[in-house]
């Protein structure tokens, strides 16, 4: 994982590129970032080059090069999802490197929190992956926002056209019938769950 100000040097780079169509020198990146000297430039740039984020090439030491791939696909993990009764609305922002599984824009990450979900094998502590939307077909699994405030992750049901059932996935739990003038959907659950001892 990179650092916040590595974060912002490669992002500064990237940007450069994407810009300007060539790579930017260690000078440029100061000056992107407002860096008072060159050297803290340096630094953070030496830094990603060994964790091997950028490369360098053999007799052109002020020259950069993004590795293809590596900063394309950070998602957000947005915090805590309930999966059980329900939580607080998602508000921490954080990131975590998923480069080799997702590529797709609107996808984030929730931690989840309970085991009303258990029984679909998404466990307490484990991270899954959100596809960003406001519609769902019943039988998906939701991120539900009710009220405007708790969230939960549960299976979708329309009872009627003026109720909604958030149905747990756990035979101890059960299911959660409101108006649905009282639910959101946020996002749909896309089946990738990374164990609670991925981070």
């Amino acid at each position: 994982m990179l650092t916040d100000k590595e974060q912002q040097v490669l992002d500064a780079i990237d940007k450069y590129q994407r810009e300007n169509k060539c790579s930017p020198t260690f000078e440029d990146v100061a000056v992107l970032l407002g860096l008072k000297s060159k050297s803290t430039a340096h630094y953070h740039i030496k830094s990603l080059k060994e964790k091997g984020y950028i490369h360098i090439p053999e007799g052109r030491r002020k020259y950069i090069e993004i590795v293809k791939g590596v900063n394309d696909f950070n998602i957000p993990l947005v915090g805590t999802i309930a999966a059980g009764l329900p939580l607080d609305a998602y508000e921490v922002i954080e990131s975590v490197d998923l480069s080799a599984m997702v590529s797709v824009k609107d996808r984030y990450l929730l931690k989840i929190s309970g085991e009303s979900m258990k029984d679909s094998g998404i466990m307490d502590g484990d991270l899954v992956l959100i596809q960003k939307q406001q519609l769902a077909r019943d039988g998906q699994i939701v991120v539900a926002l009710v009220d405007e405030k708790e969230a939960t992750l549960k299976e979708f049901r329309m009872q009627n056209s003026t109720s909604v059932a958030l149905i747990p996935h756990n035979d101890a739990m059960q299911p959660m019938v409101y108006p649905a003038s009282r639910v959101t959907i946020q996002g749909v659950y896309l089946g990738l769950r990374l164990d609670r001892n991925y981070l």
